[in-house]
């Protein structure tokens, strides 16, 4: 059974509206972890990268749960990648002004 079966299969056991908690849940714990390492708490279990893990696989069944296409997931990520890109342009606009 592959990675993607095995996630589907999740979905079908659990359904759309527990599974949606799940996700949620998976969110709290990258909030969590992302909050120790600002922290300066070292990682040893590398859970950081379990909680992005998690929250991947749980990035995919959303899009399989609600019928999210992946050409408009990447489209939004063009257009806020470029948003992103005219905001750190301008920023270093500002700051090489207040430098001179």
């Amino acid at each position: 059974m592959t990675n993607h079966e095995v996630w589907d299969k999740t979905i079908e056991l659990n359904g759309v509206a527990i599974q949606s908690v799940v996700c949620m849940e998976e969110c709290s714990e990258l909030i969590k972890a992302i909050s120790k390492r600002l922290r300066g708490e070292l990682d040893i279990e590398n859970n950081l990268a379990e909680e992005m893990a998690d929250v991947t696989i749980c990035l995919y069944q959303l899009a399989r749960m609600y019928d999210v296409d992946d050409t408009d997931v990447h489209a939004w990520i063009d257009r806020k990648t470029e948003r992103q890109r005219k905001r750190n342009a301008l920023q270093d606009h500002q700051s090489g002004e207040t430098t001179r």
